[in-house]
């Protein structure tokens, strides 16, 4: 049974300076029944933040994140979903399944876009937004796995301003309750994933 409460990840940390080949199967059980999920991950990334903080200056760039940070954490909230991270510009968050996750990141760039539309271009914030599921392993202040590193590619490189990109298991997921098409097939850690947008209104 696993732990309600994980481990952090300075524990992770020095366990793994511990870690040789005499103790490795064990202790790799031990992290993988405490740590060990399956989850839906999102992550955003601001969209123009080089060329804004160049024309207005870094101070203005993160005072309107914070504020945005703020309201779509909310958002977050109102999902049933976790802020796992939020650090420089991303905002990381963990579902326990796809529908929740995209139906939260629909109603993200929702609010963004209501918040935006009678503000002067300095003071708008828009993001990019990649999702995946799979495994990971899910610390108190963090999360690493292959499910992170996939769904962090299609939100900071792949997808463009106010888009939202599944992967192919998530699509497999959502794509009777939302509005899904094909975009590309991508390579991530010499993976090939099929990619999808969803489109929203």
């Amino acid at each position: 049974m696993k732990s309600k409460k994980p481990m952090t990840t300075e524990k992770f940390f020095d366990l793994m300076r511990g870690r040789n080949d005499k103790n490795r199967v064990s202790l790799d059980r031990e992290i993988n029944a405490e740590c060990g999920a399956e989850m839906t991950v999102v992550c955003c990334d601001s969209s123009g933040f080089s060329k804004k903080t160049h024309e207005h200056g870094i101070i203005e760039f993160m005072d309107n994140m914070t504020k945005c940070h703020d309201g779509l954490k909310l958002v977050v909230e109102q999902h049933g979903g976790t802020v796992l991270s939020d650090k420089a510009d991303n905002l990381m968050l963990l579902f326990p399944e796809p529908q929740k996750a995209v139906a939260c990141a629909v109603e993200m760039h929702r609010w963004l876009r209501k918040r935006n539309k009678d503000l002067p271009d300095q003071k708008k914030y828009n993001m990019c937004i990649g999702v995946h599921h799979g495994a990971l392993l899910r610390f108190a202040d963090d999360a690493y796995g292959a499910a992170v590193n996939v769904a962090f590619k299609l939100g900071e490189d792949v997808a463009g301003k106010d888009e939202l990109l599944v992967t192919g298991e998530v699509n497999a997921v959502v794509c009777g309750l939302f509005d899904t098409e094909y975009s590309k097939n991508v390579t991530i850690g010499a993976v090939e994933f099929d990619v999808y947008k969803v489109n929203y209104k």
